[in-house]
């Protein structure tokens, strides 16, 4: 059985291979509210985790995001290792990205979790999800963005693996849009992959050519998505209401969310002289009398506008990045549920060609990566039965440093976009005479740069001992051979060059100067946590620990009336499959 998971930030799927074609295992399809049952919603696992509010216990997907009052989402951002601000500067050197290995914690209940502890119960849950169906998701390939570091994919695979599924290969998201899509359409070409879900924008061009798949370039934001375009709706009505942010406790700022999502949602039906009432919830800032808030579909365009301008110009480095126009893109394939917004879609339409924009029904925006992910493990599995199965490239060059002056200099072993299985090899000698070892510090990074600027990303510092000391150097000399296997694993071989003795080998499974797993010790962790699901917490204490006193006192919120209703619009248009009319919200 070939399974694949698209590891998402707001939202993941599960697909599978049965034999013919792909088909998508709804995980937590009885649990979606009827406001939210939208096209492709329920093949959706939300990727949030919670705490009921009265009992206590651990909650999971959409009962965690949309019926509690303190849902934890975003996981998946957690899982990089620098932090915005280093990468939106570039200010920062290889080894303060090794010192930013060190994970982030978050409050679940009254307990703190490691976020790769916090991935893992994710993970742990749509296994769960799988086997109620009768069947057994022990490994599977999943996605990654095509812009993520070595240790975010490493703290992948640990999640993954700490879940109770082993990780074939790490496929990034836009190759697996991709290959969803010419599994259907098998037609060679260029491809621009607009990726923009709920956390991060990836924009990928590919090139397609007889089951071979190069990643041309790929540029990309990590912080900019649906969360961001939440959070300017909420600035609009906050604005219309005269209220500013700094007025709303954390406790009501969550109480709404949902229901700005919702609006959201809503408002991609509306036409552009349409306009919504948004209703305010009960006991929200008892001195407004206003109750309701009037938002147009114009409105809405000018508050998201900045975002969608940020978002091309990742479309615009990667066309200068290969020295192309749009007329060298075949086909743009549009993913993830922030790019199905009208706006963002008729905006990148203008830039590429409204005419090379597929299909959302040929290239499913929700599931085609989780798709891509099924296929490219029955590809691994050799069960496609034809003749197209597919090939992957690396996606950044691999080597390491060398003394360069001041800087460390970079030296590539496998470079960027060698097909997969590749591998590579380079010889060394020790820095001095007499020398009883040789460290080789594994870097990815890129040619031209140095291995300390903020281009490089070790993955690990590996020392080999040497068999014997000699004050000739040139007698010991090794031989470093890199390999990555099909799934993208790599392994390290160091072999002594004048006696062909095998000094050390070893998967590179770990991230970090000490080489210590990120994952050690996190099995018992994860147990405490899942523990949690039938056990309540110890006290009501807040799923995100930054409320006052006050706040945390009240575990329970107020009751919640939100609605969203659709006026001056067409009368043809529809929102969660009815006319015009009353979409009822709650959390």
């Amino acid at each position: 059985m070939s399974f694949g998971i698209d590891f998402g930030t707001s939202n993941s799927v599960v697909a599978r291979w049965n034999g013919h074609t792909t088909e998508v295992l709804p995980i937590d399809s009885d649990n979606v509210p009827s406001q939210w049952r939208q096209p492709e919603f329920e093949q959706l696992f939300p990727s949030v985790l919670s705490v009921r509010d009265l009992q206590r216990t651990l909650c999971f997907g959409w009962e965690a995001k949309t019926g509690t009052s303190q849902p934890l989402d975003a996981v998946k951002r957690m899982l990089g290792t620098r932090s915005g601000a280093e990468r939106d500067s570039g200010d920062t050197d290889g080894s303060e990205a090794a010192a930013q290995l060190e994970e982030h914690h978050v409050w679940v209940g009254s307990e703190t979790f490691h976020s790769t502890v916090a991935a893992a119960s994710l993970f742990s849950r749509m296994k769960e999800g799988v086997s109620a169906q009768l069947l057994d998701l022990s490994d599977a390939v999943v996605t990654v963005p095509a812009n993520a570091t070595g240790g975010a994919r490493y703290r992948t695979r640990a999640a993954a693996a700490l879940g109770g599924v082993k990780v074939r290969a790490l496929l990034n998201e836009p190759t697996a849009a991709a290959i969803s899509y010419v599994r259907d359409v098998p037609i060679p070409g260029r491809f621009l992959v607009f990726d923009w879900g709920g956390g991060t924008i990836d924009v990928t061009v590919l090139e397609y050519d007889d089951g071979l798949f190069e990643e041309q370039t790929s540029r990309g934001i990590t912080a900019l998505g649906g969360l961001e375009f939440d959070n300017a709706l909420a600035k609009l009505i906050q604005q219309k209401i005269g209220l500013t942010a700094d007025q709303l406790t954390k406790a009501e700022k969550r109480r709404w969310r949902r229901s700005v999502e919702l609006t959201k949602i809503a408002l991609s039906s509306v036409p552009m002289d349409g306009a919504l009432f948004f209703d305010l919830p009960v006991g929200l800032a008892p001195s407004i009398s206003r109750r309701e808030v009037r938002i147009t579909a114009a409105e809405y365009t000018e508050a998201i506008s900045a975002l969608i301008t940020r978002a091309l110009e990742p479309v615009q480095q990667a066309l200068e990045d290969l020295a192309i126009t749009a007329d060298d893109i075949d086909s743009v394939l549009m993913i993830g549920g922030t790019s199905q917004i009208p706006q963002v879609r008729h905006a990148l339409g203008e830039l590429l060609g409204h005419d090379r924009i597929v299909d959302s029904g040929l290239c499913r925006p929700m599931t085609a990566v989780a798709r891509g992910a099924a296929i490219y493990a029955a590809s691994l599995d050799g069960e496609l039965g034809d003749d197209r199965d597919f090939s992957l490239v690396t996606s950044y060059d691999l080597g390491t440093a060398v003394s360069a002056g001041e800087q460390k200099g970079f030296r590539a072993i496998i470079r960027r976009n060698a097909t997969l299985p590749a591998e590579g090899s380079s010889t060394f000698y020790p820095n001095m005479p007499g020398a009883s070892s040789v460290r080789v510090t594994v870097i990815e990074g890129e040619v031209g740069y140095s291995a300390d600027s903020d281009r490089a990303f070790p993955l690990a510092n590996i020392e080999v001992d040497l068999p014997t000391r000699e004050q000739d150097s040139r007698r010991n000399k090794i031989e470093i051979k890199f390999r990555y296997n099909e799934s993208g694993i790599l392994r390290f071989t160091a072999t002594h060059a004048e006696t062909g003795v095998v000094l050390a080998e070893r998967e590179i499974d770990s991230f970090g100067p000490d080489g210590t797993p990120l994952q050690h010790g996190l099995d018992d962790e994860l147990t405490r946590l899942l523990a949690h699901t039938v056990r309540p917490f110890a006290d009501g204490s807040s799923t995100v620990r930054h409320l006052s006193a006050a706040e945390t006192a009240n575990a329970r919120p107020a009751p919640i009336d939100m609605s969203v209703r659709v006026v001056e619009a067409d009368p043809a248009v529809t929102i969660n499959g009815e006319p015009q009319g009353l979409v009822t919200g709650g959390l």
